[in-house]
């Protein structure tokens, strides 16, 4: 079993709801390649709707866990792109982020506001790193 911590050191305060830094001995590192607001089938969800594509991001994140035997528990670290970051589009991936990451020990996350997503319709994108086992 994989011996995880999640540390928030004095002197450093989160601006939310992360850990400053993660850390895990044993078990096996799971990368999870940037997702984006697809389908299935490949289509676009929720166009023009960040919440939404939020939404199915997260979905496509937890199916590419779930196949490494890992969950959201198990992730240590977060990174999320936000297409033309504004505060309304933080809140509004941050209040989805809220329903699937763990709030007793959040991952350490990073969000970076970008210019463009590999296609024009898409406005999130979220990767992952976990340690399970």
């Amino acid at each position: 079993m994989a011996d995880r911590k999640f540390i928030n050191p004095p002197g450093l305060k989160p601006l939310g709801m992360y850990s400053n830094a993660a850390s895990a001995r044993g078990g096996t590192i799971v990368f999870i390649a940037g997702q984006v607001a697809v389908d299935a089938q490949g289509q676009v969800v929720g166009k023009g709707d960040i919440e939404a594509q939020a939404v199915q991001v997260f979905e496509n994140v937890k199916l590419a866990l779930q196949a490494a035997g890992a969950t959201f528990d198990d992730v240590l670290k977060l990174t999320i792109f936000i297409r033309n970051l504004t505060p309304e589009a933080r809140k509004a991936v941050m209040g989805v982020r809220g329903r699937y990451i763990s709030h007793a020990n959040p991952p350490a996350a990073t969000m970076v506001g970008i210019d463009r997503l590999v296609e024009d319709d898409l406005l999130v994108e979220i990767e992952a790193v976990a340690v399970v086992g």
